[in-house]
């Protein structure tokens, strides 16, 4: 009998005629769901899971309901990406089913990206392209990354490349991490500060940081108040880190440069948030700060792999911290 496995995760095609020999010999079957969402709700999941093995997922909707719907044939879900929010960890710890995630696969694609933002709002390059297509021939002036103070809340992987991307624009960098690496910090020449005192200093501050109880509404009216007039603020960790009715006053107010979101805190976003998304000083993407193809391929690679051990009767190799 055939072990099924979910995939919402749409990358895993890039991987599927590598891997086609070895998913037949261990008898694995990849059920893809015909549905347009990117990810999957609580009530999609309760009916397309039970029955299957394992399932390589996106930010789908795993709450307890879901994981004791398929429990106990649930083995693995195989996350194709670093955040776990959306996974009830608590509930996969009591029907013993293993978390993993593809640490490792995207962090250049996000630090890349992140860099790529900061440069579309210090330049207003997606302002001037709108004009341009609307009839108009207009420059917009904006101001030069050399010199100026980039904070970076996190400094994990991805927070690391941005920094190392960012010398070369001749940014100075500092950083926060509640666990700081000062061996890394004294080579690249980063300098530690509290969170309060990064965001006093830095014209730009991007989030790195996970989603946590202790980091939700990190960013909040206070800490945006004491940024540096024109201050511009990049999210491409999780939008629960903003506190959004703060930032869209802080916008209002006149005093913020902009803000560059690649996440926000309901995705995809609803009513509520339409004037932030809408802002003319907001540049908003949709979560795929990660979604280069280099790091698409890896990052199905990774879940594959897992899947494959699981199905053999091994443990898998990236397991969450509280899993572990």
């Amino acid at each position: 009998m055939a072990a099924r496995v979910l995939v919402s995760a749409r990358n895993v095609r890039l991987v599927l005629d590598e891997y086609d020999e070895r998913l037949r010999a261990a008898s694995v079957e990849l059920v893809f769901p015909d549905t347009p969402q990117v990810t999957l709700t609580e009530a999609q999941l309760l009916e397309m899971l039970p029955g299957c093995i394992a399932a390589v997922s996106m930010p789908d909707a795993y709450t307890a309901r879901v994981i004791a719907s398929a429990s106990p044939t649930l083995r693995l879900i195989a996350r194709s990406g670093v955040g776990y929010d959306s996974i009830d960890l608590d509930a996969a710890r009591m029907h013993g089913v293993w978390v993993t995630t593809t640490v490792g696969s995207n962090h250049d694609a996000v630090a890349d990206y992140t860099l790529g933002l900061i440069l579309d709002l210090a330049r207003r390059i997606t302002e001037t392209v709108q004009s341009a297509r609307g009839g108009a021939w207009q420059r917009f002036p904006g101001f030069e990354l050399r010199g100026k103070v980039l904070g970076i809340v996190g400094t994990g992987r991805v927070g690391r490349e941005v920094a190392a991307r960012a010398k070369g624009f001749g940014l100075e960098v500092v950083a926060y991490d509640p666990f700081p690496n000062h061996a890394w910090a004294e080579s690249a020449g980063v300098t530690y500060l509290e969170v309060d005192e990064l965001f006093a200093q830095a014209r730009i501050v991007t989030l790195h940081a996970p989603s946590m109880a202790s980091t939700r509404h990190l960013v909040n009216a206070a800490r945006l108040a004491s940024m540096p007039e024109g201050g511009c603020l990049i999210n491409t960790a999780r939008g629960e880190l903003v506190d959004e009715a703060a930032l869209l006053a802080a916008l209002d107010a006149g005093r913020m440069w902009g803000a560059a979101l690649d996440v926000v805190a309901d995705e995809p976003p609803t009513s509520a948030q339409a004037a932030l998304i809408a802002h003319p000083k907001v540049i908003t993407t949709s979560h795929c700060a990660g979604a280069a193809v280099e790091a698409n391929t890896r990052a199905a690679a990774m879940c594959l792999e897992e899947v494959l051990r699981v199905v053999g009767g091994e443990a898998p190799l990236h397991v969450v911290p509280e899993l572990r």
